[in-house]
């Protein structure tokens, strides 16, 4: 799809607020996990439900971008290759993410991060609950704000857009944001999102790339 300028403004403002958020989000959600887990869930619920789905809304609404633009087609959507897709992305991008962070914990001696997520999840029944909905929340969400629309940005301000140049650059980005959770985690999301958005180049649909990320995070929250 071509953006227009204002349309590339758009993008780029709206990438910009999100990337701000989860930059910043390791330090107050582990403020408000010490000392106000209601707090906690609201402004987790707030970053990974209602401020992406208002920027989704806004994208469309104010520029006329739609999810079928930054890889979410439903009009061509197989279940049986979706399902095998998004078979290949999980098995490859979560092993991908294993391994790193293995080698990660052997190389810097398993280092204690800054604050981890799962510290803050519930016990019983709502254990489960928050477990899917945190996996199914972030599998959609970081694919379409990490992937699907900084390329689409991406190959509109590039006159020779390099999939492997921007697979690397947004791979930097996604890393640096798990910042809290210690140097294997930034380790390991990078690999996973060199996998990731090989698939997403590879399948031309982000469908199995949110959907595999999904049951990475469902395997690795558990």
């Amino acid at each position: 799809m071509y953006l227009n300028h204002g349309q590339r403004i758009w993008v780029a403002l709206v990438l910009l607020l999100i990337s701000i958020v989860w930059e910043a989000n390791g330090i107050y959600l582990a403020a408000f996990a010490q000392n106000h887990i209601l707090l906690y869930w609201l402004a987790d619920i707030f970053q990974w439900v209602m401020l992406p789905i208002m920027l989704i809304i806004l994208l469309a609404e104010k520029a006329s971008i739609f999810p079928k633009h930054y890889g979410l087609d439903t009009s061509a959507l197989r279940w049986q290759s979706l399902i095998a897709r998004t078979t290949v992305m999980f098995i490859s991008a979560g092993l991908a993410f294993h391994w790193a962070t293995q080698l990660s914990w052997y190389l810097l001696d398993h280092p204690t991060g800054y604050f981890n997520f799962l510290n803050a999840y519930p016990s019983g029944v709502m254990h489960t609950v928050v477990w899917l909905y945190s996996s199914i929340a972030v599998g959609i969400v970081e694919s379409i704000f990490f992937i699907g629309l900084p390329w689409l940005l991406y190959q509109n301000v590039q006159f020779h857009p390099s999939m492997k140049a921007f697979s690397v650059l947004t791979s930097v980005i996604f890393a640096t944001t798990h910042w809290e959770q210690g140097p294997h985690a930034i380790v390991g999301a990078f690999c996973f999102s060199l996998v990731a958005c090989y698939w997403y180049f590879r399948f031309g649909t982000l469908w199995p790339v949110a959907a595999g990320h999904a049951l990475v995070d469902l395997v690795a929250f558990a």
